[in-house]
């Protein structure tokens, strides 16, 4: 009988047909580094036949602890870091944190570790009061290792006018060297119901607020010669189909997406506020000239397909892929446990009464026949942070 023969004398060939089809990056370098002998057929194809971009990672924080799961791996854990409470994330690995809940923001690099402070305070318009705060949702309008001088940062944020009074929800900006967040845009912002914000997405030269009522408030940051913040001028957007229903059910969140030039709103639907996620819909932010020089008509026209794409949604991080590009994959839309972005009180609680659910995440597949897959169906709540995407 023929001895075994070593996993060493694969040719480079098929070696190489294997790392082709690992299209996770890590796994590559992992591979790489089960076998010496494997290295040049890995190399042939990193050189050959480049991995496509990474999908995000999904972030959970059953406990103490964050676990990094892969979508191109199959979503298997890649590694974990400290648990803190996630609300947002951008390109390059970066991720939003607050280690104390409702205080202690910060901005960390999850592959170097680089860590920016964050504000904690926030200043009204109103006689520049300065109030405490916190994130729900961020974004950036560049990475800050890169262009340093032209990042701004702008936010969903929660704070209370005074002791007696509810809560308020507000948009918000902020250099990375601010101790405190403004909302000054020019002209003012609207307030009132409709126009809490709910998302936000930097395009072109711009961050773009979506409101509860499906409007568009768009703000542009003005910078003086030494990257200080001169103003925010805003443009309101205002879509005729404010206050529609949805014969599918219940609105669970709205988010809002950059793909292919253009701005989508995906809407996404349970049949009841406690179900779990049932269906989506997606809308392309589309434009009427009107005659007579009035003034444009905007309207939401819903997509009757995804059309090639696949779109990770999470506030503050939503981001769209072409699904030419990853092998195996469809069009789709991901998903994650957002299920207490409107609840107010469970950041405040104590670490013993925070429950953040983290079972409804998943993707949705218009079909036919549409259906949800439901992934780690198993994860209990966690006591520190909803689900986080991690953009590579």
């Amino acid at each position: 009988m023929a001895a075994a023969r070593s996993w060493a004398d694969l040719i480079n060939d098929m070696v190489t047909e294997i790392a082709v089809r690992l299209p996770c990056p890590m796994d590559r370098a992992r591979m790489d580094l089960v076998c010496q002998d494997w290295r040049p057929g890995v190399a042939l194809a990193r050189d050959a036949h480049p991995p496509p971009p990474r999908l995000p990672s999904l972030l959970l924080s059953p406990g103490d602890a964050t676990g990094v799961y892969c979508y191109l791996s199959g979503r298997r854990a890649h590694s974990t870091y400290p648990g803190a409470r996630h609300f947002g994330s951008f390109d390059g690995a970066w991720v939003f944190l607050a280690y104390g809940q409702t205080h202690g923001h910060r901005l960390l690099n999850a592959t170097t570790g680089e860590s920016h402070a964050l504000p904690d305070l926030f200043k009204t318009g109103e006689e520049d009061l300065i109030h405490p705060m916190a994130i729900l949702a961020a974004t950036l309008s560049h990475p800050p290792d890169e262009n340093e001088m032209e990042c701004v940062a702008g936010a969903v944020v929660t704070y209370q006018p005074d002791d007696a009074a509810p809560r308020r929800r507000h948009i918000a900006f902020w250099r990375p060297w601010s101790l405190i967040a403004c909302c000054d845009v020019v002209p003012d912002a609207p307030v009132g119901p409709g126009f809490e914000p709910e998302d936000v997405v930097y395009h072109g030269d711009s961050f773009h607020f979506l409101t509860r009522g499906e409007h568009v408030l768009a703000c542009t940051p003005i910078l003086d010669a030494d990257g200080a913040m001169l103003a925010n001028l805003s443009e309101l957007f205002r879509f005729e189909n404010e206050g529609r229903g949805y014969d599918d059910g219940f609105v669970r969140a709205r988010y809002i997406v950059a793909s292919r030039g253009e701005l989508l709103m995906v809407v996404r639907l349970a049949p009841k506020p406690d179900a779990p996620t049932s269906s989506f819909k997606v809308f392309r932010m589309s434009r009427r000239e009107m005659p007579g020089g009035a003034a444009d008509e905007y309207f939401w026209s819903e997509l009757d397909a995804l059309g090639g794409r696949m779109l990770f949604v999470g506030r503050g991080c939503s981001r769209s892929y072409e699904v030419d590009r990853y092998p195996g994959f469809r069009d789709g839309i991901y998903f994650l446990d957002e299920g207490t972005f409107y609840d107010d009180e469970m950041m405040f609680r104590r670490v013993d009464q925070r429950q953040y659910p983290c079972s409804d995440i998943g993707k949705w597949s218009k079909g036919p026949p549409p259906h949800v897959d439901h992934y780690f169906p198993e994860q209990g709540p966690s006591n520190s942070s909803p689900p986080a995407w991690l953009l590579h």
